[in-house]
C-alpha cells in the first residue's frame, strides 16, 4: 500500500501555498546583459530589436525550470516537456491548477470529493510526494508531509505553467523523482497594470480577485488579493451538508530593486483555505456525513539579490514557508511544517559551452500540538548540497550533464546524476535522450511519527527512495503541425510504505522489492486560421513487485480546440479522460478497479470593450457521474458566469 494513502486517510492534511518567489527576473536579468553587450556593436537597425522578446513569459519557447540560473529554449532541452501558455489557461477558462495540469501528458490527478478537498497529482506513474512544485520559483511541499496538496491553488493569477518530466534530483535533490512543474505567477513582472476578476456560479460559488503592478521608477511593487467560497456538494453522496471550501490569500511582492550592480527582489505571501469534509467516523470504511472542517494557513517570504562579478552570473536565495494544518474531526490534529532554505548560483557561458555550480542549504521542522508519540522526539532535518550543471549547444547537437551531492543530518548522503543529449535534424525533426537518477527524503512524519492517539510510530531507520530513469523522445514539425513522443522508464528502490499492523498501529518501513514505471507520452498542436487544436494521451504501467500501483489510470488522453471567432468573441471546447484505475476499498481492504470516466467543458469570451469583458464557461457538462478516489462521490455539471476588467 503506498505512502500516499496513509496521508490522504489517515492524517487528512490539507496543504495549500501560493508562494511567490520571481522567476522572471533570471530571464530579464540575462538578458539586460547581453543586450548591453549587444548595443556597443549592432548598427542603428531597429529591425534587431525585434530578436529579444520583451515578455518572454507569454510566449511557449522559454523554460525557465530546465536549470536554477536564467533559461533555456525548449527547442534545447535534452528532457520532455510541456508548456500551458497565459493564453491557453485563459483559453480553458479553469479556475484550479489541478484541473489545467490534466490537459498535459504524463499526469494523473486524484481528487477527493469537492475543490477544496485533498488534491494529489501523480507524474508518469510516481507517487505524489515525488514531483517538485514550484510557484515562482519557490518550493511549496508541506515539510510535514512531504507533499503538496494543490486543492486550493487557484489559476486567476497565473500566467504560465511549465513541466518537465523524468528524473531532476541532480538540479534540484529530493521530491523531483518524478519532475518538476514550475508555475508562474504576475507577481514578477514589472509592467504597470491593474486588473478585477468576479466569478459566480454553481454550487453558490463566488470568486474575487484584485491584482496591481505599481511602477516605482525602475522597480515595481505587485498586489494581488483573492476570495473565495463555494457551498460545495455532499462528498460521502449520502445527500446530507454539503462540503464546501472557502479561502482568501494576499501576496506581496517588491521586483527589480536595483542597488548599484545588484537586483532585489522580495516577497510575501499568506493564504488561509478552510475545508469542509466527511469522515469514516465509525471506521467501517465508508464516508459518514459529518461536520469535519480542516484550515490550513500558509506564510511564505523570500528575498533574491542577482549580480554579476565579470563575465560571472550570481544569484543569492534566501526563503521560507510555513504551512499549519488544523484538522477538527473525529481524528483532530495540528501540524505546524517549516522550511528555511538559502542557496548561491553561478554561471558563466562561453561560445557554446555553460557552467552552473550551486551550493545550498535547508533545514525542516515538524511540530505537532500537543505533543509527539515520542517525547525525546526532536524532528529536525538539515540538507547541505553542492551541484554542477555543464550543457553544451552549437548547432544541431545540444549536450547536458548534472551532478548533486546532498549531505543529510538523519539518514546516508545521496549523489544524483543526469546526462542527456539532443539533435536537431534537417527535415524539422528532433532527438533528444536523457538518463538520471532522482531521490525522495523521507518526511517529518514518517520519521517521527504522529500523535498518540493515532497509533502510528515513525521510523528514524528510513533510507531516501531513490530511482535511475531514461526517457527517450522525438519531436516534428511539419506546416503548421508539431507533435512529440516519448518513451520512458523508471525503477524506484526503497520505496517508502505504511504497515498496518493486527493491533491496529502501523509504521513505516522501505520496501525490499523494486517499482517499476513505464509508458509512452504523446502531445501534439495544430494550427489552422482562427482555430488551434491541442492534444495529448499517456499509455501507462505502473507495478510495485509485479502487481499494478493503485492510483495510477493506464490511459490518460487530452484534447481541446480554441477559435477566435471575431475580434471580440473567443470560444474554446475541451475534453479530459481518464482511463480505469486501481483503488483501495477499506471496507474490504481489497483493490477495486474505478470505472474510466469523460470530463467536457467549455467557455467563452467576450470583450465589451478594450477593458471589459464577460465569460460563461461550463463543467462536466455532460454531467458524468465518476470517482477517483474510492467512496468520494464526483461533482456534477457546473455553469460559471465571469466579468473581468484589464487596465
Amino acid at each position: 500500500m503506498e505512502r500516499a494513502l496513509f496521508t490522504a486517510s489517515v492524517l487528512a492534511l490539507v496543504a495549500s501555498s501560493p508562494a511567490w518567489g520571481q522567476v522572471q527576473a533570471d530571464y530579464e536579468y540575462k538578458i539586460a546583459q547581453e543586450w548591453a553587450e549587444i548595443e556597443k556593436e549592432m548598427d542603428e537597425n531597429e529591425d534587431d530589436i525585434i530578436l529579444y522578446h520583451p515578455h518572454p513569459f507569454v510566449g511557449d519557447q522559454i523554460v525557465v525550470a530546465a536549470q536554477r540560473l536564467g533559461w533555456s529554449w525548449q527547442d534545447d532541452l535534452t528532457l520532455p516537456s510541456s508548456i500551458l501558455t497565459k493564453a491557453e489557461i485563459a483559453a480553458r477558462g479553469q479556475q484550479y491548477i489541478s484541473e489545467l495540469l490534466r490537459s498535459l501528458p504524463g499526469i494523473a490527478v486524484s481528487q477527493s470529493g469537492s475543490g477544496g478537498g485533498l488534491t494529489q497529482i501523480r507524474v508518469r506513474g510516481a507517487e505524489a510526494n515525488q514531483v517538485l512544485v514550484l510557484i515562482d520559483g519557490v518550493e511549496v511541499a508541506n515539510p510535514s508531509t512531504g507533499e503538496f496538496d494543490l486543492s486550493g491553488l487557484r489559476a486567476a493569477d497565473i500566467v504560465k505553467i511549465e513541466v518537465l518530466r523524468g528524473e531532476q534530483s541532480a538540479l534540484y535533490g529530493s521530491d523531483a523523482v518524478a519532475g518538476v512543474i514550475s508555475i508562474v505567477t504576475r507577481a514578477g513582472e514589472t509592467d504597470e497594470s491593474w486588473r478585477l476578476n468576479l466569478e459566480a456560479g454553481s454550487r453558490d460559488t463566488f470568486e474575487g480577485q484584485a491584482s496591481a503592478i505599481v511602477p516605482l521608477g525602475e522597480a515595481s511593487l505587485s498586489l494581488n488579493g483573492n476570495l473565495f467560497s463555494t457551498a460545495g456538494y455532499d462528498v460521502s453522496g449520502l445527500d446530507g451538508e454539503r462540503d464546501g471550501s472557502k479561502s482568501r490569500a494576499l501576496n506581496i511582492g517588491l521586483n527589480a530593486v536595483e542597488l548599484g550592480p545588484v537586483r532585489l527582489d522580495f516577497k510575501y505571501g499568506g493564504s488561509e483555505l478552510e475545508t469542509d469534509f466527511d469522515e469514516d467516523s465509525d471506521f467501517n470504511g465508508r464516508l459518514d456525513n459529518t461536520l469535519s472542517e480542516t484550515t490550513v494557513k500558509t506564510q511564505t517570504a523570500r528575498a533574491d539579490a542577482r549580480f554579476s562579478t565579470g563575465k560571472v552570473d550570481h544569484k543569492l536565495s534566501v526563503g521560507y514557508l510555513e504551512t499549519d494544518t488544523d484538522t477538527r474531526a473525529g481524528f483532530a490534529t495540528r501540524t505546524v511544517g517549516e522550511r528555511i532554505n538559502a542557496n548561491w548560483v553561478a554561471g558563466v557561458t562561453r561560445n557554446a559551452h555553460s557552467v552552473t555550480v550551486l551550493g545550498e542549504w535547508e533545514r525542516e521542522t515538524y511540530r505537532i500540538i500537543p505533543n509527539f508519540t515520542e517525547a525525546d522526539a526532536e524532528p529536525e532535518n538539515e540538507v547541505g548540497a553542492v551541484a554542477a550543471d555543464y550543457r553544451y549547444s552549437q548547432d544541431a547537437l545540444t549536450v547536458t550533464a548534472s551532478l548533486r551531492h546532498d549531505i543529510n543530518d538523519l539518514f546516508k548522503d545521496a549523489t544524483t546524476w543526469r546526462v542527456g543529449a539532443g539533435y536537431a535534424l534537417p527535415w524539422d525533426g528532433r532527438l533528444r535522450a536523457s538518463v538520471g537518477t532522482g531521490i525522495k527524503n523521507p518526511s517529518m512524519i514518517e520519521l517521527f511519527g504522529f500523535f498518540p492517539g493515532s497509533n502510528f510510530t515513525g521510523n528514524r531507520d528510513l533510507q531516501p527512495e531513490e530511482s535511475l530513469g531514461l526517457s527517450v523522445g522525438y519531436e516534428q514539425s511539419v506546416g503548421n503541425f508539431e507533435g512529440s513522443i516519448d518513451v520512458f522508464y523508471s525503477e524506484l528502490q526503497d520505496e517508502i510504505t505504511t504497515v498496518f499492523n493486527p493491533d491496529f498501529t502501523s509504521t513505516v518501513i522501505n520496501l525490499d522489492t523494486d517499482s517499476t514505471r513505464s509508458g509512452i507520452e504523446l502531445e501534439g498542436r495544430y494550427t489552422l486560421g482562427d482555430f488551434v487544436i491541442t492534444g495529448a494521451a499517456t499509455l501507462l504501467d505502473s507495478e510495485q513487485d509485479g502487481l499494478e500501483e493503485i492510483r495510477r489510470p493506464d490511459f490518460t488522453a487530452s484534447a481541446s480546440i480554441n477559435w477566435n471567432a471575431t475580434d471580440d468573441l473567443f470560444l474554446s471546447a475541451f475534453i479530459d479522460h481518464t482511463g480505469s484505475q486501481r483503488d483501495t476499498d477499506f471496507a474490504t481492504f481489497t483493490d477495486v478497479t474505478l470505472d474510466s470516466f469523460t470530463l467536457i467543458g467549455a467557455h467563452a469570451n467576450y470583450a465589451l470593450n478594450d477593458v471589459v469583458s464577460v465569460s460563461l464557461r461550463g463543467e462536466n457538462l455532460l454531467d458524468a457521474d465518476y470517482q477517483e478516489i474510492v467512496g468520494f462521490t464526483s461533482p456534477g455539471r457546473a455553469v460559471f458566469m465571469g466579468l473581468s476588467a484589464d487596465f
